[in-house]
């Protein structure tokens, strides 16, 4: 048989269309890399800002300038009695630096002079992905 005037795509057509089709494919995928690093960094991040939770306690003010781990800071706090627990604690440590007390005024009415006083500072722990927390009194 012979076909007359049959419609078809050239190999050049199809050869455009491949290299289109791949190049949206490599950048859907460059851009999944990029999606699962961002996640992989929120997560590591997360968990570390609730390691530092740990540190947050009453006590934390007399580690100024201290290497501790969260065992060394929760330990006048808690009994922790199982083993493995402690363990983990042992292996979550900060760098801990804590700014003198500032006093910081605050005027209610200006008329009558009434002011009250409050005092913060601010606590740093550094570690992988270091933070900063204020205290107010």
């Amino acid at each position: 048989m012979y076909y007359k005037n049959k419609k078809a795509f050239t190999l050049i057509e199809v050869m455009v269309s491949v290299i289109i089709i791949s190049i949206v494919v490599m950048g859907i995928l460059k851009q999944q890399s990029l999606n699962t690093n961002m996640a992989t960094y929120l997560l590591k991040r997360g968990d570390a800002e609730l390691d530092n939770t740990l540190f947050l306690s009453k006590s934390i003010k007399r580690y100024h300038e201290e290497n501790k781990t969260a065992y060394d800071v929760l330990l006048d706090e808690f009994s922790i009695k199982d083993l493995e627990s402690r363990e983990i604690l042992r292996e979550v440590s900060r760098n801990i630096h804590i700014t003198e007390e500032i006093e910081i005024p605050i005027v209610v009415d200006e008329a009558s002079g009434q002011e009250f006083t409050f005092f913060t500072n601010e606590i740093l722990l550094k570690e992988n992905y270091s933070a900063r927390y204020y205290t107010f009194k």
